[in-house]
């Protein structure tokens, strides 16, 4: 599930990168395969990326994922720092000014090396700024069992709960019927 837009955020990509595996949906792998991935690469913006792709590459998405859904669940501000500053490092998260289809963005990482090394330095940077900023506060996974999505949290007072609207309410429904259960 892909919630906000990946493809202009690098925090909403980290997100669309964790939430490749979802015990929700059955199968909760959603990255089986090399055509996954590279469906997944075109949805996210990194066309590109999609038409290059190799297995090797989804290996690394695959342990870059790992890596980033620690950020979400931890609680403890070092752990989030300590990974995120290793697979900045690990990517050469360095910020450069491209042009790219007559717009020019800010990407981050290497000049040329993989995939994973573009998607980790994008991500990492923009969640090292939202830890710098609010700590791990804005960091959350769905609420609603057995969903484990993961958000970032952009409401004012900080109460997100759930991925996306469809737990929130599958969540409300549940506790509704159980009020009503003598």
């Amino acid at each position: 599930m892909i919630v906000g837009n990946p493809r202009e955020s690098g925090a909403d990509l980290a997100v669309a990168v964790v939430n490749t595996w979802d015990t929700y949906d059955d199968p909760p792998e959603h990255l089986a395969g090399l055509e996954d991935l590279r469906r997944f690469l075109d949805i996210v913006g990194r066309h590109d990326a999609a038409r290059r792709a190799r297995r090797s590459d989804l290996i690394e998405i695959k342990r870059l994922r790992n890596r980033l859904r620690r950020v979400f669940e931890t609680n403890d501000v070092g752990e989030a720092a300590r990974v995120l500053n290793e697979v900045a490092a690990e990517a050469n998260a360095v910020p450069r000014l491209e042009q790219s289809e007559g717009v020019w963005n800010v990407r981050f990482g290497p000049g040329e090396r993989s995939i994973a090394a573009h998607i980790g330095a994008t991500a990492a940077a923009a969640l090292i700024q939202i830890v710098q900023a609010h700590g791990l506060t804005r960091f959350g996974t769905c609420a609603a069992p057995p969903c484990t999505g993961a958000f970032v949290d952009r409401t004012k007072n900080r109460s997100r709960q759930y991925c996306c609207e469809l737990c929130a309410d599958r969540e409300a429904q549940r506790q509704h019927r159980a009020r009503l259960r003598p």
